[in-house]
């Protein structure tokens, strides 16, 4: 049966051999270290497993250090100590007396069995050290076991070891350049499973019989793995198979799997990434700017690949779904609700009072929350009070006597407890009124509509012009866009 849960088990029958993972054996071989990069749920943790297994049988040691699975550490020392436990624990050498040294070029060499045969390390999740000074401190330590390698004696660990750094994260930005490992490294991407691997699996998983179901699947979802198998494993025990199929391919494009939420999300938390997002929407295609890392992340990510000298969306299920997202500015039909999605609180950093900060994400979050929910009142309010979070930040940053003369710029009107120096007395509306003339002539220009769409929720003013819930979908797609606008042109 399909496996979705964790690396593929040594001896399924299911699992698909990659040509990343040859070109990873070779360049072990080579005594090269590698920088094994690609989208999550890509098979780069069970391409390892077996590549343990592999230089294992044929003499070379080798240990995988998952720093996801790193217990709470209260000291570098004590993370260093980890590491260099769980490669002496899979080398055998764990009856060796532990190293003090907080290097983990010290720990690493002590770990390692008697001789001068390579071994190999090979780093799951490596860009999973949450603290900076640590990570660097790591990757430095690292590095400089390479810079040893040219005068190490054979039986020296700066001649033996060799690394595979495997993960999805931003190599070029991870630690300080001068500290980097993975400069010395050849990167190695993953591919994604052919049409005639989709083809095999459909086979093994569903019968021969079925085989004509893997072209639908390849053309919606190319060949993602996690995604052709959490396919695969829907249709198992269905009788009308192909109807089946289109359910769960219906189901999809509406962005609730997990696997989707977690990957329009990484994109539109970066307001960068989601620009390039938009125009591959716009345009079909975003041309690459090579000097650019933002491009090569999209492809990491897994959202997006090379053809020719542009980037395309993926496969067309992620292109369907933001060709429909609101967030994205796309306006193709959705099959049912438009997919959006939350992003993180750093794509509210121009927000500059962090508690406005947290407001503002907090109102959009809750009103994502609320569409998904088919709530479109409540989803309107929040991006609502999303906005009024963002435009009192903004005027609060002007300095002393700066809003008398943008009060009478913008002709507006302050009544009862509004004060002129104190915008968190102003109205929604006079904050509006006020933010083109605050935002230093950058196009930063929020709309009425979000205000009245916003008002929506008071029980009185939504009984004026009374449309059911459900009819206001539209509006809420709309407020998604043109928050997602705003947050973009904030200053």
């Amino acid at each position: 049966m399909a496996h979705l849960q964790g690396p593929v088990p040594l001896g399924d029958d299911h699992y698909v051999q990659r040509p990343f993972e040859h070109e990873l054996l070779r360049e072990l071989m080579a005594d090269r270290w590698v920088l094994l990069l690609g989208p999550r749920q890509h098979g780069k943790t069970s391409a390892l497993v077996r590549l343990q297994t592999e230089l294992s049988e044929n003499g070379v040691p080798a240990a995988i250090v998952d720093l996801q699975a790193a217990p709470a550490p209260q000291s570098y020392a004590e993370f260093a100590a980890w590491v260099g436990s769980e490669v002496r624990r899979q080398l055998a050498t764990a009856d060796q007396p532990n190293n003090d040294s907080e290097d983990i070029g010290v720990l690493l060499g002590a770990a390692l069995p008697p001789g001068n045969t390579p071994a190999v390390i090979l780093v799951d999740e490596a860009s999973n050290i949450p603290d900076t000074r640590w990570r660097n401190a790591f990757y430095g330590q690292l590095r400089a076991i390479s810079s040893r390698r040219a005068t190490a004696r054979p039986e020296d660990a700066a001649a033996r070891l060799r690394f595979v750094f495997a993960g999805t994260f931003r190599y070029e930005s991870l630690i300080d350049a001068a500290n980097s490992p993975f400069n010395v490294c050849e990167r190695i991407d993953t591919d994604d499973l052919t049409v005639d691997d989709v083809c095999a699996l459909t086979c093994q998983i569903l019968g021969n019989e079925n085989a004509p179901l893997s072209q639908p699947i390849f053309e919606e979802v190319g060949g993602q793995p996690f995604l052709v198998q959490k396919l695969l494993s829907k249709l198992q025990g269905c009788e009308e198979m192909q109807a089946a199929l289109g359910a769960e391919i219906t189901k999809l494009r509406t962005g609730e799997s997990d696997h989707i939420i977690d990957l329009f999300r990484k994109m539109l938390s970066e307001p960068s990434l989601a620009a390039i997002g938009a125009r591959m929407v716009r345009d079909g295609v975003a041309p690459v700017e090579a000097a650019d890392p933002d491009f090569r992340y999209m492809q990491v990510l897994g959202l997006a690949r090379r053809a020719g000298a542009n980037l395309v969306f993926r496969n067309q299920l992620y292109a369907r779904i933001a060709a429909t997202s609101p967030q994205l500015g796309g306006m193709a039909p959705a099959p049912t609700l438009a997919p959006m999605f939350p992003v993180s609180i750093d794509a509210f950093n121009n927000v500059q009072n962090a508690e406005l900060r947290e407001i503002a994400w907090a109102g959009h979050k809750g009103a994502i929350a609320a569409y998904r929910a088919g709530s479109n009142r409540l989803a309107l309010a929040g991006f609502g009070g999303s906005l009024e979070a963002m435009l009192l930040d903004l005027l609060m940053r002007l300095p002393n006597g700066a809003l008398a003369p943008i009060v009478a710029q913008a002709n507006i009107t302050l009544r009862g407890g509004e004060r002129t120096n104190n915008p968190a007395t102003w109205n929604l509306v006079n904050l509006i009124k006020a933010a083109p003339h605050a935002g230093g002539g950058q196009g930063f220009d929020p709309p009425q509509a979000l205000r009245e769409w916003r008002n929506l929720i008071h029980p009185a003013v939504a009984q004026r012009n009374y449309r059911p819930d459900h009819e206001l979908e539209p509006e809420a797609r709309a407020a998604a866009n043109l928050h997602e606008i705003l947050l973009r042109d904030l200053p």
